[in-house]
């Protein structure tokens, strides 16, 4: 196909085809849109809904604001809140097959590109949590497609700027593909540039992203330190792990996204487009990105590259390959959706081999442990915003939540008393409190169904949680609350990765919680890096003026969730807890 076919060769939509397979993929993902219950970050997403603000630490403002209109219109519902992501992941597919139509697709063709987009493994496993990404993948393949439609003489500037907008608001990592489109069609296609439409775009673009410049601006530009100094992930890749696992997200559909870049690149009025495939993918693996930042482009190569695979697929070869997809799809199903019991994925180490599965299970439980043990405290101060996220929609009667993990250290409530319970904090981290007193914890076995006193030895990295005093004749100790629910380290949120929560909370040189939540550092491996003052976060107190170390017992943990005290426990977690006194 010449450029000159392709400008001509808009077939018709084959709207009935394609949205079938739209409404298989939406029932599958809303069948199982309940279980196993809400995600870490889904947590954060929800309570950001409640302070709607110009840009947030490590998102754009597009999510808070979906989270707060998923609340008004259904409650806190999971499954409401997960509709979002739900219809974004079917707008998804229906972009790509009029991208494939713009290309001259017949009917058959957009239904092949369709059903690829809609069920590679990659997709369904990004598609339901209410994330970013899914979202992410929409706005990116509008804007490919809108920047297709340009490349065939037929596109609309003002709606590209739209659609740029939007997609910056609503995750930052569209900025690579837009400067590549930029850089590509500077290179491949000037005369497109050549139009008026150009700089009004841009200017488009600009107002819509004035609230979040204005945020930013006045928070001392945290968005841009945080990526700068990213902190730890669990789910970072090896460089030969990235190239492994970009293959897997479309699994046995990768050679037709192959073939798509190909047939893009060797059309030179189409050739922007395909260089910015490749660009993007070149980008993110030189500089450590993770493989599923990727798939949005990807994606739009698998609606390209259905074309070449109408032509190879002869009637025999297209059941053949149409047996793998479906086979391997099958396969790696439940990894990707929850769509067995939770006891039969735990059973089968599904749920210890994806991540997200464990951050989702156990919080209901776990906010019911938390408030059997908050009497007598004025805050209650959350180590990570997962745990605060839970306490703030599960909680009952409970004193309020402050955390000092991302964005919400910028939301402090107002405190009268200066009585507080941490949770999740390491012994070292809540050092900070002045007046933290030693305490004595039970483990939990591996096996044993019940907790067993053990001796406290040396501090360790395990998270949990004591009180602070403002007293030191105060002896009664608060519950040790455990890092929940699997990882030793927190969530990140938009990247289903972990975040830095290593770092201390503050409380003013007194070491006391009075008025409001006290301000965070976060050590060099997170937000900023340097010690700063004002909203931003302060430095901390040296060491010395610190109180001794809250002993800790060692433990062993469980990779399935199981009973503690009554209530279900989240997989991975470190022990239950416990009241105990020194």
């Amino acid at each position: 196909m010449t450029h000159r076919s392709a400008e001509k060769a808009a077939a018709a939509f084959a709207a009935g085809p394609v949205l079938v397979v739209v409404a298989l993929k939406c029932a599958l993902e809303v069948a199982v849109a309940g279980r196993y219950g809400w995600h870490r970050d889904e947590l954060y997403y929800a309570v950001a809904g409640l302070h709607l603000q110009g840009g947030y630490v490590e998102f754009p403002p597009a999510t808070a604001l979906l989270a707060a209109l998923a609340r008004e219109l259904f409650g806190w519902s999971l499954v409401g809140l997960r509709a979002f992501t739900i219809l974004a992941a079917a707008g998804t597919v229906l972009v790509g097959a009029l991208a494939a139509r713009e290309l001259g697709a017949t009917r058959r063709v957009q239904t092949l590109a369709a059903v690829m987009i809609g069920f590679s493994p990659g997709v369904l496993a990004t598609n339901l949590l209410f994330q970013p990404v899914a979202l992410d993948q929409l706005t990116t393949m509008v804007v490919l497609w809108l920047a297709l439609r340009l490349a065939l003489g037929r596109g609309s500037w003002p709606l590209l700027a739209v659609a740029a907008g939007i997609g910056l608001e609503t995750k930052y990592t569209i900025a690579v593909v837009l400067v590549l489109l930029i850089a590509t069609f500077l290179v491949w296609r000037r005369d497109v540039l050549r139009s008026w439409g150009l700089p009004l775009a841009v200017a488009i673009a600009a107002v819509l992203l004035v609230p979040n410049i204005v945020w930013e601006a006045g928070h001392g530009w945290t968005s841009v330190h945080w990526f700068l100094n990213p902190p730890p992930s669990g789910s970072d890749e090896t460089r030969p792990q990235f190239l492994v696992n970009l293959i897997l997200l479309t699994a046995v559909a990768f050679p037709v996204a192959v073939a798509g870049v190909v047939s893009l690149v060797r059309i030179r009025g189409l050739r922007p487009l395909g260089w910015t495939v490749v660009g993007t993918v070149v980008v993110y693996f030189v500089l450590g990105g993770k493989s599923y930042y990727a798939l949005p482009v990807v994606l739009f190569a698998l609606a390209a590259g259905a074309i070449p695979l109408d032509r190879w697929a002869t009637r025999r070869r297209l059941l053949v390959a149409s047996a793998l997809f479906v086979a391997s799809g099958l396969l790696v199903l439940p990894l990707a959706l929850p769509v067995l019991p939770l006891h039969t994925a735990a059973r089968l180490g599904i749920v210890k081999a994806r991540d997200d599965y464990q951050s989702e299970v156990g919080w209901p439980g776990y906010v019911r442990l938390v408030e059997r043990h908050t009497a007598g405290a004025d805050v209650i101060v959350a180590d990570n915003y997962g745990e605060a996220g839970a306490l703030e929609l599960f909680g009952r009667g409970l004193p309020p939540v402050a955390s000092a993990d991302v964005t919400m250290r910028y939301w402090r409530p107002q405190v009268a008393g200066r009585r507080a319970l941490l949770v999740g904090y390491s012994p070292r981290a809540a050092r900070f409190s002045r007046y933290s007193t030693s305490a004595h914890a039970a483990s939990f076995s591996r096996t044993a169904s019940t907790t067993q006193a053990a001796s406290p030895p040396r501090p360790g990295p395990d998270r949990r949680a004591t009180s602070a005093h403002n007293s030191a004749g105060n002896s009664t100790v608060k519950p040790v609350i455990p890092h929940l629910p699997g990882a030793a380290a927190p969530r990140n949120p938009g990247h289903s990765s972990p975040s830095d929560a290593g770092g201390q909370a503050e409380s003013g040189s007194s070491g006391r919680f009075a008025g409001s939540f006290p301000r965070r550092h976060r050590s060099s491996s997170g937000v900023g890096g340097a010690c700063t003052r004002g909203r931003r976060p302060t430095c901390p107190r040296s060491s010395a003026s610190r109180s001794p170390p809250i002993q800790t017992a060692s433990t062993s943990t469980s990779t399935s969730p199981r009973r503690c005290n009554g209530a279900t426990w989240p997989a991975g977690t470190a022990r239950c807890p416990v009241t105990a006194t020194t």
